[in-house]
């Protein structure tokens, strides 16, 4: 008691000497990867050609949806979020496809040269306009305990009004990252920056269409995290371990800042709406309350 207990790893930061994903060192068979995202918030694709980002030089690989050897499926609870696009973007940041390279500018330049013809379509950009086109993730939930109406009707005193909350990016020093090794056998060995590992192996394994028992995934320490690398780290982590089943390299996949803002969640905006009966000794007598979650595309 009255005595101050250290973080167990204050030392080495404070020297500099704390090693995260993006310190660990990895011979000269390490690839780049790179997530190739929408640029629209909605639309289709109708068609697409790797052909040429393929013959790049220093390109190992470049996937699509067609060349996950197990289940195109990250959603962590529910399974409504594709690891790579199939036919439609449901926002500006969905994954369509994954570059492999020797550098990363092997990868832009792959990039550059991936051809896609898109069908653009009406996007949903606020909250609003979703409630009124009742675009909705699934049915309203109702919790309710007696009769609110009759009770805010005889109330003597009543407050009615709206508040809204913005979104918030979780803002971690290190960006997503992830590190994949091949193991023996389909084994996998993933070094990721996650709150979240038993999730992050079950993912990879549904990914990857191999046993959970073959996915080992180590975590030493985030660089921050706040939240958003409790499910937003599992896609990294997929599209890393995507690159090195295909290549039968290691792979690591850093995002650049910018990118890592367009490509994962933030904390949901909210609206919310209120009714509220009280007396005049401000006790409560009855409340009603709309409450509206922007969780974006995907569940």
């Amino acid at each position: 008691m009255n005595k101050p207990f250290p973080h167990e790893s204050a030392s080495k930061h404070v020297t500099g000497e704390s090693a995260y994903v993006d310190d660990i060192l990895v011979n000269e068979q390490l690839l780049v990867g790179r997530v190739v995202y929408s640029p629209h918030a909605h639309a289709k694709i109708n068609s697409f050609d790797l052909s040429n980002a393929r013959k790049v030089p220093g390109v190992h690989a470049v996937l699509s949806h067609k060349d996950i050897p197990g289940h195109n499926q990250m959603g962590p609870v529910v399974k409504d979020e594709p690891c790579l696009a199939v036919d439609e973007l449901n926002c500006v940041g969905q994954a369509m496809f994954l570059v492999a390279a020797e550098t990363e500018e092997q990868c832009l330049e792959a990039e550059k040269l991936i051809k896609v013809e898109y069908e653009l379509l009406e996007p949903i950009l606020t909250l609003e306009k979703a409630i009124d086109k009742q675009s909705l993730m699934g049915p309203p939930r109702t919790i309710a305990r007696g009769d609110a109406d009759r009770a805010l009707a005889a109330a003597p005193h009543r407050i009615a009004g709206e508040l809204r909350t913005g979104a918030q990016e979780h803002w971690y020093l290190e960006s997503q990252v992830c590190l994949c090794m091949p193991g023996e056998g389909n084994e996998i060995n993933v070094f990721s920056s996650t709150q979240h590992p038993s999730e992050t192996q079950a993912l990879i394994a549904e990914v990857l269409g191999v046993g959970k028992h073959e996915v080992v995934v180590e975590v030493r320490r985030m660089g921050g995290a706040f939240g958003g690398k409790e499910t937003q780290a599992n896609h990294t982590a997929c599209w890393t371990a995507l690159l090195c089943h295909a290549t039968k390299r290691p792979v690591k996949i850093r995002l650049f800042r910018d990118d890592d803002m367009k490509i994962t969640g933030k904390r949901h905006r909210y609206l919310s709406k209120y009714d509220v009966g009280f007396d005049d000794d401000g006790n409560l007598l009855a409340v009603k309350l709309e409450l509206n979650s922007d969780g974006g595309c995907t569940t």
